[in-house]
């Protein structure tokens, strides 16, 4: 009886330990890094498209290539770079105004947050003209522009959309999950707000995982498996990160009419493994980020992610790649005049 009760007790603690470790393990996933990567180093361009090639105007994204992310100007087609952040805290998803004179962007609470940790970040409002900032929102991250430039769009507390008046500062939630078919404990990831169809274009994790489009009611409708759905200006298509390509990722259009989804594009080359999908402002152009994929090519803030620009329905091998650095480029915007 006393060596069943002691085998009892022992599995008893082997599963409490698991049980323990598969908790931290969640824990850890969320949290992501406990440490900021290298900055990486500048290596040679080679294969670079002429300047005459290249449209006219400026991409935005977050680097690392300073020490921490910054938030980074190129103009186009020059190539040059501007540092437009020097705070010692992370910064990363810049998104470009309507009118291309301001760009609002997440900075973290404490030097360095991974990505994966939604909740440790403030939005701030970055005037390109003056270099002047705002604080817009404390306890916020990735957020986007209404259509008239009047508004910011952004996740609240991990589980909210909210929208704040640049103007006034007024703000409001617009959805909150478990409302619905959006579970209580689903995080909302990338919010986007459309609205022409008041509808919320959202990749949601933690309870429950999927990319899909959610009424205000939470009325939900399941597009992929994949990650990153952005509405087109007018709302009648998005686009997103799918399965599928040549390392595993490609990007898709969706088309909220018939419910089908088309690949979009998928380039060739040791860069393929595509994220961060922007268009520009005046649709014609596709900026992005690719690494080469495997092992410790996918992390969003750590990989060698390198920025890339695509003429929409030109040959995939036709895209220009814009940097040439080991760090970590993430999340651009490209504004077009």
């Amino acid at each position: 009886m006393i060596r069943k009760r002691t085998v009892f007790v022992a599995i008893l603690g082997l599963l409490l330990v698991a049980v323990a470790i598969a908790g931290y393990m969640r824990w850890q996933l969320k949290q992501g890094r406990l440490t900021p990567p290298p900055a990486g180093i500048s290596i040679m361009m080679e294969k670079v498209a002429e300047a005459a090639e290249l449209p006219t105007g400026f991409i935005v994204w977050s680097s690392n290539r300073f020490g921490n992310h910054d938030i980074l100007k190129m103009d186009l087609p020059g190539r040059k770079i501007t540092r437009l952040t020097t705070n010692p805290y992370t910064e990363y998803f810049p998104r470009i105004s309507p009118d291309g004179r301001y760009i609002v962007f997440s900075r973290s609470q404490k030097p360095w947050v991974s990505q994966r940790n939604m909740e440790l970040w403030d939005v701030i409002l970055l005037d390109l003209k003056t270099g002047k900032e705002r604080e817009l929102a404390k306890n916020a991250n990735t957020p986007t522009w209404s259509i008239d430039g009047k508004k910011v769009y952004f996740q609240r507390n991990v589980m909210n959309l909210a929208e704040i008046d640049i103007e006034t500062g007024k703000e409001r939630i617009l959805f909150t999950s478990g409302n619905g078919d959006v579970k209580k404990n689903a995080a909302l990831t990338t919010p986007g707000f459309n609205a022409y169809s008041n509808k919320m274009a959202v990749t949601l994790r933690y309870g429950q995982r999927m990319a899909a489009i959610v009424d205000m009611y939470g009325k939900l409708r399941e597009i992929s498996d994949g990650c990153q759905l952005t509405w087109s200006k007018d709302g009648s298509y998005l686009y997103y990160v799918g399965y599928g390509g040549k390392m595993k990722n490609a990007f898709y259009l969706y088309d909220p009419k018939t419910g089908k989804s088309t690949k979009w594009l998928d380039i060739p080359g040791e860069f393929s493994h595509e994220y961060f999908p922007k268009l520009s402002n005046n649709e014609k152009y596709l900026v992005f980020g690719a690494s080469k994929g495997g092992k410790d090519g996918h992390e969003h803030d750590s990989a060698d992610y390198e920025i890339f620009l695509w003429q929409v329905g030109a040959p995939a091998e036709s895209a220009v790649r814009l940097t040439f650095h080991t760090g970590n480029d993430n999340w651009p915007d490209v504004y077009l005049f």
